[in-house]
């Protein structure tokens, strides 16, 4: 009697498990939700949440060591694409900036037609921290002489010193060995000899000497060349008035000039060629 009492009360539990798994199954399917996710996950909540977030810890960790090399790999790829767009723009204002000078040359080429002007590239240079020479890819196969004046769209750089058949050296107006006869634009009256002058922190200057002490010599004057002397065709441009000293002793007055051209800058020049070569006495 006892045991089949027993197995009666066995069957009424297996029974109503097998009741509850299936009302449990179709609330599951309902809800659209996995077992762990429904009532037994409801009941392990708090301990999946802990392990859940570990689990994904270790998952980020792992993930992170094994793409460590192919991240590095993209960065140094982004690196080297971020140099070589930098290297492009610079190569952009590079250009942009020569275009503009080249336009500027034009336009002066325009004013003065009775001379030609030769484009060359500086491919060396000398001077002991202040330049006074340059060395330019075009010689006398080119139709270069010594003597022959030098500009860059800004004004005057110096002369042709020596010549070779495919290169020439420049010397500058820093250099001791070139002088200008130069004028200025404000009066023309007031002219004296132009040559190469250090200022201040080695400043490349140059300064007009012998002007007469009633000069009307200003700061703020333009200088321009005069055209007197055998190279230097009149009214290009030389450079501003900075500075006037007078020597009251000697009756005369000095100009500093701070020249147009920055000579560290300078990267391509134009030589002037007269298109009559046969004007001048090179």
């Amino acid at each position: 009697m006892a045991n089949l009492l027993k197995n009666k009360l066995y069957r009424k539990i297996i029974l109503l498990t097998a009741v509850l798994v299936v009302i449990f199954g179709i609330t599951v399917y309902k809800d659209n939700k996995s077992l762990v996710e429904s009532g037994a996950g409801a009941a392990l909540n708090p301990v999946q949440k802990v392990i859940y977030s570990t689990n994904k810890r270790m998952e980020s960790l792992i993930d992170f060591f094994l793409r460590y090399e192919d991240v590095k790999q993209e960065n140094e790829s982004l690196l080297i694409k971020n140099i070589e767009l930098e290297a492009k723009l610079r190569n952009f204002d590079s250009m942009a900036d020569e275009n503009v000078k080249l336009k500027e040359m034009f336009e002066f080429k325009n004013r003065q037609e009775q001379y030609e002007y030769l484009g060359t590239n500086v491919i060396g240079k000398s001077g002991s921290g202040i330049i006074t020479s340059y060395i330019i890819d075009k010689g006398e196969a080119d139709g270069l002489k010594k003597g022959m004046a030098v500009m860059t769209q800004e004004g005057i750089v110096g002369q042709v010193t020596e010549t070779a058949s495919t290169w020439s050296v420049v010397e500058t107006l820093s250099s001791e060995n070139i002088s200008i006869h130069v004028t200025l634009v404000e009066d023309k009256e007031n002219s004296g000899i132009l040559e190469g002058h250090i200022g201040s922190g080695r400043k490349q200057m140059a300064k007009i000497s012998y002007l007469p002490i009633d000069s009307t010599v200003k700061e703020g004057d333009n200088v321009v060349t005069s055209g007197l002397g055998r190279f230097y065709p009149p009214d290009f441009y030389v450079g501003k008035v900075v500075k006037v000293n007078e020597d009251k002793g000697n009756l005369m007055k000095t100009a500093i000039v701070e020249t147009a051209v920055n000579f560290d800058d300078a990267r391509m020049l134009f030589v002037i060629k007269p298109k009559n070569i046969e004007d001048v006495e090179y």
